[in-house]
């Protein structure tokens, strides 16, 4: 019989007319009563933008540098602050040891956005502050923390992701390394918490003048070529150079140390600024109805911009039947026209997120192994949106408020990444008036 249902759910998505009042005849031998298969595809639902007051952006080996300038969301600026901790505290040996130079060593590999044909500018800052985890044990978007406003080194350069030309060299100041290195040389070091009462960390800054945002993995590597030499698997780093003094006719010997930023104690302080923009007024305390918003809804990680979705008259499904079974329930939105381009990035994956009436995430949706979270993947890449958009499965969500294992006030929360990631991924996609890409929402049950 079930297979028999599968049949006629099939036909139904071949011949329906999409109106809530078409009904399908499955027959009475499913149950005693008759039994019919309903499309309601006119719930209506209510879409707003809304804003969390902020994201976590630390544990995800992840250096956001960059400014974001566009009519659509305004100014978003990431500067990434980190400890750097030494691969040893020590030197290889302090006899006759001299400072040679530091460097600083990032690759961007796998991520850009913006414009890329300019030259990016970036500054390096020491920490003033010490970074502090917060209670939960991360750091957020918004957490303070400050560095000096003297640089020690600073780099122009042409971004180019994926390719040789994205492993990125700054030449730090000599008297920042020498500072570092005699500090090591004394011998007193003996663990990252003394380490730390002397050297914070860096922070890397990009120029307002760029109109790009770049992310380098900590821990990642790419094959480059450094100093003349043969290719190698260099990492993110910052590296001491240095050797031994030549005494009596001996040979210099060449060393290196280096310092690893903190994959724990490192995290992206992203700010946003919406004046001028289509999201002019929108605040954690005031959310920004879709239909405000030309009949649009806005989603950008990294400043925690969600799209919400409440079905406020899902409800009274429960009184077209004395029985019914939801056999599916699927939420469709497509970017709307103009923000599909590969100029304006769209997420390859958007997550969603059980809500509560303050915007508080709940939880997230699982997959039958209770770990991983359901998510929907860009369905095609068409210049023209053929089949562009983001499918949702809402059927556990649809039982748990029809059956009333949820309550009523929760709602459904999308969002261009993971909660916890700090990509800038953004995205905008149609309500259900929206005039050339609307949302829509089909329910199909069997009623009897």
């Amino acid at each position: 019989m079930y297979k028999y249902l599968l049949l006629c759910v099939a036909s139904v998505l071949l011949f329906s007319c999409e109106r809530e009042s078409n009904t399908y005849e499955v027959g009475n031998t499913w149950v005693s009563a008759q039994s019919e298969v309903v499309l309601i595809d006119t719930l209506t639902m209510r879409m707003s933008t809304i804003m969390k007051d902020s994201v976590i952006t630390s544990g995800e080996s992840s250096i956001l540098v960059g400014n974001i300038k566009d009519h659509t969301f305004g100014k978003v600026n990431s500067t990434s602050m980190f400890e750097l901790t030494p691969e040893s505290y020590s030197l290889a040996t302090t006899s006759n040891v001299v400072f040679d130079s530091i460097v600083m060593y990032l690759t961007n590999i796998n991520f850009y956005y913006g414009d890329t044909l300019q030259t990016f500018k970036m500054e390096v800052h020491p920490l003033i502050d010490r970074l502090k985890l917060n209670s939960d044990g991360y750091l957020y978007n918004n957490s303070d923390f400050d560095y000096s406003s003297n640089t020690v080194g600073s780099k122009e350069f042409l971004p180019r992701p994926k390719t040789d030309s994205s492993f990125v060299t700054i030449k730090l100041e000599n008297s920042y390394g020498l500072e570092i290195f005699n500090l090591l040389k004394s011998k007193d070091v003996t663990s990252q918490e003394y380490f730390l009462n002397f050297y914070k960390g860096l922070a890397l800054v990009a120029s307002s003048d760029n109109n790009a945002m770049l992310r380098f993995g900590i821990n990642s590597s790419y094959k480059v070529q450094i100093d003349n030499v043969t290719k190698e698997k260099a990492s993110n780093l910052v590296r001491i150079y240095y050797h031994t003094a030549s005494v009596n006719g001996t040979e210099e010997v060449k060393y290196t140390l280096d310092l690893n930023p903190s994959a724990t104690y490192q995290y992206n302080k992203i700010k946003s600024d919406f004046t001028g923009s289509d999201l002019a007024g929108l605040s954690p305390s005031n959310p920004l109805e879709s239909k405000n918003l030309g009949n649009r809804n806005y989603m950008m990680s990294g400043i925690g911009v969600f799209t919400k979705v409440e079905f406020p008259y899902l409800k009274s499904i429960k009184n077209l039947y004395s029985n019914y079974k939801i056999i599916s329930a699927e939420l469709s939105l497509s970017p709307v026209a103009g923000y599909y381009s590969k100029i304006f990035y769209n997420p390859t994956t958007l997550y969603y997120y059980l809500g509560d009436k303050k915007n508080n995430i709940v939880s997230a949706f699982l997959q039958a192994d209770g770990v991983t979270e359901i998510t929907s993947t860009l369905s095609d890449n068409s210049e023209f949106q053929t089949n562009y958009g983001y499918t949702f499965s809402f059927l556990s969500y649809v039982n748990s408020i029809l059956y009333e294992t949820a309550t009523s006030n929760n709602a459904v929360l999308i969002y261009p990444s993971s909660y916890g990631d700090a990509l800038p991924a953004k995205t905008v996609v149609g309500d259900q008036k929206n005039p050339t890409n609307p949302a829509k929402f089909n329910l199909y049950l069997v009623g009897y």
